[in-house]
């Protein structure tokens, strides 16, 4: 069961990880750490990812990384847009690290999801991110936090990744 909990949250290191070793590799400055393969889909949840345009590999990996840490979230849309691949570009070429962008992302899913209230509507674009993020650009997260976080979301994650699957 713990293993099928954390599948999500694996692969997403394993494209994080591998990103940055060729972001490291390419001297690029956006050089950071965890994952495997990011996608985007078009118009259905289960479409195959589309691909970034640019012609650095570097680039497009940490496209699909951010996509894929977007699309794996509880509470986030089930499709990314080609306005989600530009923010997400843009955070490339500003030079933000790719665990900064992930924390920011667990960070606002978990203030979402564990707030008191009724439920919110979902997140419908990755520039939803964007002042959590400045703000862990001034003052930074606790990485414990930040797994911790990351463990809460992981069944809620899990339960949107089984309701895709039934779809």
């Amino acid at each position: 069961m713990r293993d099928e909990q954390n599948r999500g949250w694996d692969k997403i290191s394993q494209v994080l990880c591998r990103t940055a070793s060729a972001q490291q590799a390419a001297g690029c400055p956006a050089a950071s750490s965890a994952g495997e393969s990011a996608s985007s889909s078009s118009g259905s949840a289960a479409s195959t990812p589309k691909e970034c345009a640019s012609g650095d590999p570097a680039e497009r990996d940490y496209v699909r990384a951010v996509l894929e840490c977007y699309l794996w979230l509880p509470g986030t849309a089930a499709i990314t847009s080609r306005h989600d691949r530009k923010c997400a570009q843009a955070l490339f070429r500003r030079g933000v690290p790719l665990d900064l962008v992930k924390s920011a992302m667990v960070v606002a899913v978990a203030r979402r999801t564990f707030r008191k209230g009724g439920p919110l509507p979902r997140v419908r674009a990755v520039h939803y991110f964007l002042p959590i993020l400045e703000e862990l650009l001034e003052s930074s997260c606790d990485p414990g936090y930040v797994q911790y976080l990351e463990t809460k979301l992981v069944p809620l994650a899990n339960a949107k990744a089984r309701r895709r699957q039934g779809e």
